[in-house]
């Protein structure tokens, strides 16, 4: 246990399984991308640079195998665990009522049969939303120095059937789950956990976003709401992409700013993201606890406030046959203890005007994804700027004290077009900067694995202190080109972006 640490990440076990296949499964399907262009192997590279991804069994629950790993190979003594996060988006059954992190959770109930067991949907960020999430209770003193909290990331898409055959989204999701325990350090219990100031129930009825919305808003006009949490007992996959919570944010956005809602500059990405960032929108994202105690959601709000980072909060318990509960936290005056290991800074926001570029719909044929790319590429390449400046300015950072940054493998063009925006000053930063940090200060999978969705940020770490990452050129540029030095890195920087549309990152220093 670190002394001067609030929380740590101290090991990883990994479902390394599954059967590895090329892009030529999706040639002569009749599939082609946006402008007629026919999907074949040297099209789907030169887009993604995806090349192969693994694709689990029908019959395994690859995030169960993660976490047994985690417990054979870790020597963590399980009956410290007090928190297991099922980190997910679609998961392993997409008719699974939920939540998938029960079925973990049954490999150690009888050892630690009072752990907080929930499942956290926050799109691809969920692991860095998870890891944030225990950052902020072992700050609060609910997780004592020693405990152990495990976030297992399990993304098994092609068993799910997430997307119907023909669609493109297909080609570029790889299965895979990971178990990751971290320890809460000495420094745990440093601040006071928020009060609640209001409390209130109400009868959503059929469109339960509109009549949580309607009920957040005085409360918003009263301050701003920094977060909006919502237990999400509902047990539906369309609820979970994106989160209600992202939709409930959005509705409340039109409430705030009437004028710009009927204008339709909701619509417009450039000024609806300005809004969004001018007024301090926050973060928003939904849990499904294995308990369904109210209490239980508005115990997890409460800690966020302790950082100073969160000030104003919402809790929302919403279960079918019953109203919706709603309680206000808001922070008391103190400051955070000086973090000087494991993880030190944690940011997330979410744009919930941009909800429909990743979100689940039904039709006659059952629940399917739908993906704008176009949306999600604009939303992960030119909102990385401003979020990462705050979270490493106020921690005293810069971009270039980064020894290591581990960024969402969503799409391969995505990581330099990122580079740019983050590594400028004015315009885009040079071709030159930009392929230099991509080989030298970052790790890269998506062309082996594919997009592994919330699994990423666990896995390019884990693999990388076991060697196996090795370097390669993708679309003309190099990467994994400086892996021994990046083994020891002190200063690392987490990012992901996806669903809600949610960004959420942390720095960590071993």
């Amino acid at each position: 246990m670190m002394q001067d640490a609030v929380l740590e990440i101290i090991a990883h076990g990994a479902w390394n399984g599954g059967r590895r296949v090329d892009n030529s499964i999706y040639e002569n399907k009749g599939m082609v991308f946006k402008g007629g262009i026919p999907v074949t192997h040297q099209s789907i590279e030169e887009r993604m640079g995806v090349r192969t991804r693994m694709v689990a069994p029908m019959d395994e629950r690859i995030g169960v195998t993660a976490f047994r790993d985690l417990l054979e190979t870790s020597g963590i003594d399980a009956a410290r665990i007090r928190v297991i996060i099922g980190a997910t988006n679609i998961g392993e059954d997409k008719e699974d009522p939920g939540p998938v992190s029960r079925f973990p959770y049954e490999l150690v109930r009888n050892v630690c049969p009072q752990a907080l067991v929930f499942d956290l949907y926050a799109g691809c960020p969920g692991f860095n939303v998870g890891v944030e999430a225990l950052f902020m209770l072992s700050l609060a003193g609910a997780l004592k120095p020693g405990d152990l909290s495990v976030i297992i990331g399990a993304e098994n898409i092609h068993r799910a059937k997430a997307f119907k055959p023909l669609d493109t989204a297909n080609i570029i999701f790889g299965d895979d789950a990971l178990a990751t325990a971290l320890e809460t350090g000495a420094l745990a219990g440093g601040c006071q956990t928020g009060r609640v100031m209001a409390e209130t129930t109400v009868e959503a009825g059929d469109n339960f976003i509109a009549a949580i919305a309607d009920q957040l808003l005085p409360w918003a006009r009263a301050g701003r709401l920094d977060g909006i949490i919502i237990d999400n007992q509902l047990g539906q996959a369309a609820c979970r992409i994106p989160a209600s919570a992202a939709r409930v944010q959005h509705a409340l956005m039109e409430r705030l700013h009437p004028e710009a809602a009927a204008a339709g500059t909701f619509k417009n990405f450039r000024a609806a993201i300005e809004i969004y960032d001018t007024y301090g929108s926050g973060f928003a994202y939904d849990v499904m606890t294995m308990d369904g105690n109210p209490e239980t959601v508005r115990h997890i709000a409460s800690a966020y406030t302790t950082s100073g980072t969160y000030r104003r909060l919402a809790a929302v318990f919403l279960s079918p046959g019953q109203p919706v509960r709603f309680s206000l936290i808001e922070s008391v005056p103190g400051a955070m203890p000086a973090v000087s290991k494991g993880v030190i800074g944690t940011r997330s926001c979410s744009h919930g005007c941009f909800a429909g570029f990743i979100e689940a719909q039904f039709d006659d044929d059952g629940v399917f994804g739908k993906m704008d790319g176009k949306g999600v590429f604009l939303y992960a390449t030119r909102g990385a700027k401003v979020h990462l400046t705050s979270l490493l300015s106020k921690n005293r950072l810069t971009f270039m004290d980064i020894d290591l940054l581990i960024e969402h493998q969503a799409n391969f063009a995505m990581l330099p077009l990122t580079l740019e925006q983050v590594l400028s000053d004015s315009g885009p930063a040079a071709p030159e900067e930009v392929a230099r940090f991509l080989a030298e200060k970052m790790v890269t999978n998506i062309h082996e694995r594919g997009n592994c969705s919330v699994v990423c940020m666990q896995r390019l770490p884990y693999d990388l202190a076991r060697g196996a990452l090795t370097p390669d050129t993708i679309q003309g540029f190099p990467v994994n080109r400086n892996l021994e030095r990046l083994r020891e890195a002190r200063t690392i920087l987490y990012d992901s972006v996806g669903a809600g549309m949610t960004r959420s990152s942390f720095l960590r220093r071993v």
